[in-house]
């Protein structure tokens, strides 16, 4: 009787082992599948530089596609096309002004292209205002997506040469970010962005769950858009204007304290002229939204890795704006310091100014100068939150969006509500004169 059950708790093992071989296989194939399945898609623009742009679309068929272009919509007097047939196309032009707009016309056989009003601009040396769009856990499709975007359209008067950049937090693609789900929810709700503006994205955890990410955007690698070379699409810097912008991959780049990721964003901090610095990653390192600093196992233990071993950086470095999504709400700090424990840790110490919506910062990168954190992940899901860190005093469970303007002295970041409403608002002065 026992060898009767031994042999079938063996059996039983090995069906288990097997099964759980087979599941993992069937994932594995599903994972790839989602991931590198074709799907025809519009023409978009990525690797946005001074004096050069790369336009990607997919056609239904192996074709050669070509690019017209030029500074009048009426004269588009230069041409470009693929070096052989192709479904996916990526063509970059170069050799362009900087700081200016062009416009643009799209040609391939097998589908039906909508090049009304396309433009893209160039990445700008100087300039005196420039206004950014960010989006966090923007990728389900629906009313309440359409109803941020169109917030958005409302306070720049449905005009697009009110807005210069637009940036994204991660979750661009729910559920999974494969090939068909950024389609369905990134490339045909935002078709008249994509149009005109490049989308500067951050993956986020539900992006990482497919291996689309990386294959859908180009990001620059050698320095082309600004900053010090990172050699990785993972962590990168675009510069414009008055704004050194960082991008970080807190999801599937370990985020440790001698990572290459870490040793590279302190070369580029240090190294940057530009007045203002904003990073830009989907992991927060300090909410109490849908998803709990306090908590280190909460997403894998990323938002402990991001207080620990980014915030310091940030202080050091003195970094204006921290930007991220995750938590489906809105989170704001004051100006603040050195603050790497758990919330209760929090002390006057760390808050440099204890202001509600007006800072002053010196005009040149000082260490400790205080930097203000924002959670941003309610551009198209909403989740119920206690929104009790102390670190982040200005809380709404409330869907929207950020509208940021930058001159050379100043930074104003407004959060947008789905209604048109602004809810919270605050500014960063650099110009030596207090705030009233």
């Amino acid at each position: 009787m026992r060898n009767r059950l031994k042999s079938f708790f063996k059996t039983v093992l090995k069906l288990a082992v097997i099964s759980a071989l087979l599941y993992g296989i069937g994932r594995f194939g599903i994972n790839t599948y989602e991931s590198h399945v074709f799907v025809p898609r519009s023409p978009y623009s990525v690797m946005q530089t001074q004096n050069s742009i790369t336009i990607k679309w997919q056609s239904p068929e192996f074709e050669v596609g070509s690019i017209e272009y030029g500074l009048f919509p009426d004269a588009l007097d230069k041409t470009l096309a693929d070096a052989k047939k192709t479904k996916k196309h990526s063509i970059t032009i170069s050799d362009l002004n900087e700081c200016t707009k062009y416009y643009y016309k799209v040609s391939s056989n097998s589908m039906s292209i909508d090049n009304e009003d396309r433009s893209f601009r160039t990445l700008c040396k100087e300039k005196e205002a420039q206004r950014l769009w960010v989006i966090g856990d923007s990728g389900k499709a629906g009313e309440d997506q359409t109803r941020v975007y169109n917030a958005m359209l409302d306070y720049i008067e449905h005009d697009f040469n009110n807005l210069n950049m637009w940036v994204l937090l991660g979750n661009n693609a729910y559920e999974k970010g494969s090939q068909k789900q950024y389609n369905e929810n990134f490339f045909k709700p935002y078709a008249e962005l994509l149009k005109r503006f490049t989308p500067w994205a951050v993956i986020g955890n539900r992006d990482a769950k497919r291996w689309a990410f990386y294959n859908i955007f180009d990001f620059p690698t050698k320095g082309e858009s600004g900053g010090v070379p990172s050699g990785s699409e993972k962590y990168y810097s675009v510069e414009s204007g008055n704004l050194h912008l960082v991008m970080l991959d807190s999801e599937i780049y370990r985020i440790d304290k001698n990572s290459n990721l870490v040793v590279w964003l302190r070369e580029d901090l240090k190294k940057n002229t530009k007045p203002w610095v904003i990073v830009a990653l989907h992991t927060p390192p300090y909410t109490n939204g849908g998803h709990n600093s306090d908590n280190n196992l909460d997403s894998g233990g990323r938002l402990k890795k991001v207080r620990e071993n980014l915030v310091p950086i940030f202080d050091e470095f003195g970094v204006d704006l921290v930007l991220s999504g995750h938590s489906h709400n809105y989170e704001r700090s004051k100006l603040m310091i050195n603050h790497i424990g758990k919330s209760n840790t929090l002390g006057k110490d760390n808050i440099v100014q204890d202001a509600k919506d007006c800072y002053t910062k010196p005009i040149n990168t000082t260490k400790n100068s205080g930097t203000i954190y924002q959670v941003c992940g309610s551009s198209s899901k909403l989740a119920r939150a206690a929104l009790k860190h102390p670190a982040l005093p200005f809380a709404y469970e409330q869907m929207g969006s950020l509208i940021i303007d930058i001159t050379p002295t100043t930074l104003n970041s407004k959060f947008l509500s789905i209604d048109g409403e602004v809810l919270d608002e605050f500014v960063i002065k650099k110009d030596d004169t207090p705030c009233n």
